[in-house]
């Protein structure tokens, strides 16, 4: 299949209703040779997205929060899935957002402490990076 026919596809979805296109590019067949990279995916959605008006999800090694905000910033898709990141660290989303020094992020109250302390830690370590 090609993105352009993947945009025909989303068109379909998008006439019948759909509010977002988990846009993934396939690898259901071993006769498929994608060319993996960082964000390999994200142009399939930036073309839905761009081409249609239709909200997408963004998939493919997206693994660092810089990734994320990029793609969601450029208009890329909007939302992004980093499932190989959370199955080697379930809470990947609130080391990005201790990372970030986020005061406000949703953290569940039994790891408030512990958000705090790593965050402390994160924002510790920049600061002697910074002095080297």
């Amino acid at each position: 299949m090609t993105p352009d026919e993947a945009v025909l596809i989303a068109r379909a979805f998008k006439e019948a209703g759909v509010d977002l296109v988990d846009v993934s590019s396939g690898q259901v067949s071993k006769a498929e040779k994608p060319v993996y990279g960082r964000m390999f995916q994200t142009p399939f959605s930036d073309q839905i997205r761009n081409e249609l008006g239709v909200a997408t999800m963004a998939v493919g090694n997206i693994w660092e929060v810089d990734h994320v905000n990029s793609i969601i910033a450029a208009g890329r898709a909007d939302l992004c899935a980093t499932g190989r990141p959370h199955q080697m660290d379930p809470n990947w989303t609130l080391h990005a957002a201790a990372a970030l020094q986020l005061k406000d992020a949703p953290v569940p109250v039994q790891y408030k402490s512990g958000y705090f302390q790593l965050a402390l830690n994160m924002l510790r370590a920049l600061q002697m990076a910074a002095l080297k």
